[in-house]
């Protein structure tokens, strides 16, 4: 057994917690989050919903919910049922669910949540116990408090954009949805605390996220607020070169070094700038071991206030020697000399990574409807006896329908089954 590895048999922390999720995409990572720890989180489909929550690539080709590979990622461990809440019937149905709930989750703007009756003054009249989490684009409150944003616009507005890409260049988006994430996770922690406070008082919380309050912090919480607040001066972006390059504080000397250099299957990332002592004489090392040191060899480059002024003929010669070289290649040898190197990888490069290899970071999920076991990422932490762990696939749409009103609400099949019959089919 990997020494890694934890008992999956043992409860896992968040085991019997119940979580409603009604959110859009800013939410999803947040209830994967808790239902990956145990949480029995049940997403409620509306009939009729078009692919905006389940978007392709699509298995096999074919638009289709139940085979949106995002959906797939996002909703695994989770149930669902089928479900028009804005219905009479379904109301009812919804209601019954939230008073057998732990947690809601919702991305609604306030006046949609208003409209709803699913604001927080509402729910805490008539759900007292229940955590309320909704993650929408700038808060409950403020003059931007109706605007709805994407993952895109959210970067923008919390300022990470006008960090990335090149000089003289427009500003670029992170991949990956980063401010999505970013909402979710931070609405993740703050339900979990939310839960804990909860079992000491059985009242329950609000927890109100802001995607760009999240964003806002990733960007400020560097030193880019200090140079702003000080110094007056305004990180841009900088391409290749490190994040502070060209933005000096007034009388500031320091020139630092370029991070990235490309190799010749790829690209490296190289700290120089966060290199321990005698690194300086390592480098030069490093280089010469392939002959590709150049002139730095001459002891005149010993003295930091040389290498300061010749930065630009450094970062060249740097530049000639990566491009002799592999990225791994150059990645090991630096790393045996205690050097800050790393290669960037790609999605391929991380699917066989020795180092997530040996962690068992990538797992088999079954899915017995296609007859096939599809590769997933794995568990962001390690718990050592609450495991983390995908127990099954994403949902098909209202898949647990009937199972859900069993669980949560004592109901019989059949009763279950006349209750869901007073709703509109997916079709209709």
């Amino acid at each position: 057994m990997n020494p890694n590895s934890t008992n999956i048999d043992n409860p896992q922390a968040l085991e019997g917690i119940r979580v409603l999720d009604i959110s859009g995409p800013a939410g999803f990572y947040c209830t994967k989050l808790m239902a990956d720890m145990g949480a029995d989180v049940v997403k409620v489909d509306p009939p009729g919903a078009d692919l905006e929550h389940s978007p392709g690539p699509f298995y096999g080709g074919e638009p289709d919910h139940d085979q949106s590979i995002y959906r797939w990622h996002f909703h695994t461990n989770k149930r669902s049922i089928l479900l028009d809440f804005n219905s009479s019937s379904g109301r009812g149905v919804f209601n019954s669910l939230l008073r057998a709930a732990d947690v809601l989750v919702d991305t609604f703007l306030p006046s949609e949540a208003a409209n709803l009756g699913l604001d927080g003054p509402s729910l805490r009249r008539e759900f007292p116990s229940l955590i309320h989490t909704t993650i929408t684009s700038f808060g409950t409150e403020g003059p931007y408090r109706a605007y709805k944003t994407t993952d895109i616009t959210a970067q923008a507005m919390g300022g990470l954009m006008v960090l990335t890409g090149f000089p003289g260049e427009a500003p670029n988006q992170l991949g990956g949805e980063q401010a999505y994430h970013m909402g979710s996770l931070h609405a993740a922690v703050g339900t979990m605390i939310a839960i804990l406070s909860r079992d000491l008082d059985s009242v329950g919380r609000d927890v109100h996220v802001s995607m760009q309050d999240c964003v806002s912090m990733a960007t400020l919480q560097t030193a880019n607020l200090n140079y702003y607040t000080w110094d007056g001066i305004v990180r841009s972006r900088t391409g290749l070169n490190h994040a502070f390059s060209g933005q000096k504080q007034p009388g500031e000397r320091r020139s630092y070094p370029r991070s990235l250099y490309k190799t010749k299957d790829g690209w490296i990332a190289y700290a120089a700038h966060l290199a321990p002592p005698l690194a300086w004489k390592n480098t030069v090392g490093w280089m010469a071991a392939s002959g590709a040191e150049q002139d730095l060899g001459d002891p005149k480059f010993d003295d930091p206030d040389v290498r300061m002024a010749a930065q630009e003929h450094i970062n060249e010669v740097m530049a000639d020697f990566a491009a002799q070289c592999t990225s791994n290649e150059l990645y090991h040898s630096a790393q045996k000399l205690r050097l800050l190197c790393t290669p960037v990888q790609s999605v391929a490069d991380l699917m066989n990574d020795e180092q997530l290899d040996d962690r068992d970071w990538f797992i088999k999920v079954d899915h017995p409807e296609i007859g096939k076991s599809i590769t997933y990422p794995g568990a962001p932490y390690k718990l050592s006896d609450t495991p983390w762990q995908i127990r099954r696939r994403a949902p098909k749409v209202g898949e647990h329908s009937l199972e859900v009103l069993s669980d949560w609400l004592g109901l019989s099949s059949e009763e279950a089954d006349n209750l869901l019959k007073q709703e509109p089919s997916s079709n209709d």
